[in-house]
């Protein structure tokens, strides 16, 4: 029986994509372990792998020679990163993980860079020819003043932290102070949509599953549905397939307006904290990441989930009994 054992990082709240991987290895008989880490033991998820690792900080000297550590030692074969602020550090470092036989599941450093700053983000697609949200300078009063409401957030922020929609110049002269970092965006009225696309290890995108975010909660879809529309399926293939060094799950967002206008606005190259809805509908994306990892290929999957199915998200507990007891 092939082994592939699979270690997380960052693994935080993700349970419910860390029990889709634990259903891929069953599916595929592969004789697994799952393994996560962590710097708090206080994360749910660390607690429902086999076993889990208290490393470092991602900005710790030490955080990827734990993890080096980890992977020689579990003798892991997958590695897979589940927050934007370690994507850098391990895109940077994925020869070394590669040379101990782990294969990180990370874009390139270049692609880490457009969707890690919204400037960047905002330059490519302008590059490309892909419509977004225009960009205004603080200085351009006027121009401000003519286009409230706008969007202010800070260019490196993430999880919807720190995003303030500004309706009056009151507002915006409050916030442009207050959010660090802080850029100034077109604001767009319309249904917001996330896009996940499975790109293969060659660079090839191999699915597009659209979901409406019906809900968020921290920046995290609570409620969504799939939404099996082909100009949003072009649009996301369009932007990925300009992302030379993509790999894995690419998460991408964008808004619809009224007049069914694409616009996009964010590229987060690591696995979506709703893609549980794609998985369920069909996108099996863990599997097919450990087919293609364990050398097996996986044929034309573009078509393989259903339109309409609904995610409506609770919270579970997991407790944990004291030492000892």
């Amino acid at each position: 029986m092939n082994s592939c054992n699979i270690l997380f990082t960052s693994v935080g709240r993700r349970v419910s994509l860390i029990r889709h991987f634990y259903r891929a290895l069953k599916d595929l008989k592969l004789n697994g372990r799952i393994y996560g880490a962590d710097a708090s033991d206080k994360s749910p998820a660390f607690h429902i792998t086999e076993k889990s690792f208290m490393v470092p900080r991602i900005n710790h000297p030490d955080y990827i020679p734990s993890l080096l550590k980890i992977c020689k030692q579990e003798h892991i074969k997958v590695l897979i990163p589940l927050i934007d602020t370690e994507l850098y550090v391990l895109a940077k470092n994925r020869q070394q993980f590669s040379e101990i036989g782990t294969e990180a599941i990370i874009s390139n450093q270049e692609v880490i860079h457009v969707g890690m700053y919204k400037t960047a983000t905002h330059q490519f697609f302008k590059k490309n020819g892909v419509k977004a949200p225009e960009l205004f300078s603080r200085e351009d009063h006027e121009k401000i003043k003519e286009n409230l409401p706008l969007i202010i957030k800070p260019n490196d922020g993430s999880a919807s932290h720190m995003v303030f929609r500004v309706d009056t110049e009151q507002q915006f002269d409050f916030f442009a102070q207050y959010v660090p970092n802080a850029i100034i965006q077109q604001y767009i009225e319309g249904e917001e949509y996330t896009l996940d696309v499975f790109v293969d290890l060659s660079g090839k995108v191999r699915c597009v599953v659209p979901r409406l975010r019906i809900e968020v909660r921290a920046g995290e879809v609570s409620k969504g549905v799939i939404v099996k529309r082909d100009d949003l399926i072009q649009a996301g293939k369009t932007v990925c397939e300009c992302l030379a060094g993509a790999r894995g799950c690419i998460t991408l967002q964008c808004i619809c307006d009224r007049n069914g206008t694409i616009y996009m606005i964010e590229i987060n190259p690591r696995f979506g904290g709703g893609v549980p809805l794609s998985i369920e509908a069909g996108a099996d994306f863990p599997k097919w990441l450990l087919q293609l990892v364990m050398g097996e290929e996986i044929g034309d999957v573009a078509d393989s989930y259903k339109d309409g199915l609904m995610m409506l998200r609770y919270d579970e507990a997991i407790f944990i009994a004291p030492q000892g007891s």
